[in-house]
């Protein structure tokens, strides 16, 4: 019964290394100090704007006057990006700048401000 055991387990060990990664879960992160190379791009008229460089890496700068929370999740090809805009306005609105990481499989990209679809102004390839 050992002797056959080896060779099995060995194949399964095998086959194992080859198999696919697996997706990159999206994260979404505000950022605090805006790179340079970022914020040439940033045009103050357009609402929403969505930067990118590669594939998974994305800039996505929302203008508002209220305070902005992020959120984002997969939903089978889709990026869902989710912000909650606070209610309190101040007198003009503020950039808020978001590094977003995401797999290629996620092809297409879905934006929500208080759970109301909301197209994207511009998009701009670094």
């Amino acid at each position: 019964m050992k002797k056959w055991m080896l060779p099995v387990l060995f194949v399964l060990w095998i086959g194992g290394c080859d198999s696919a990664p697996l997706p990159v879960s999206p994260k979404i992160q505000e950022l605090t100090i805006v790179p340079d190379h970022i914020q040439q791009h940033i045009i103050a008229k357009d609402r929403i704007q969505l930067l990118y460089e590669d594939n998974v890496t994305y800039y996505l700068v929302m203008f508002s006057k209220g305070n902005v929370l992020a959120s984002v999740a997969a939903h089978e090809d889709r990026l869902v990006i989710q912000f909650k805009e606070g209610s309190e306005q101040k007198k003009e609105a503020q950039p808020y700048v978001y590094a977003i990481t995401k797999s290629q499989e996620l092809t297409i990209i879905e934006l929500y401000i208080n759970g109301k679809s909301i197209p994207i102004d511009r998009i701009t390839m670094m």
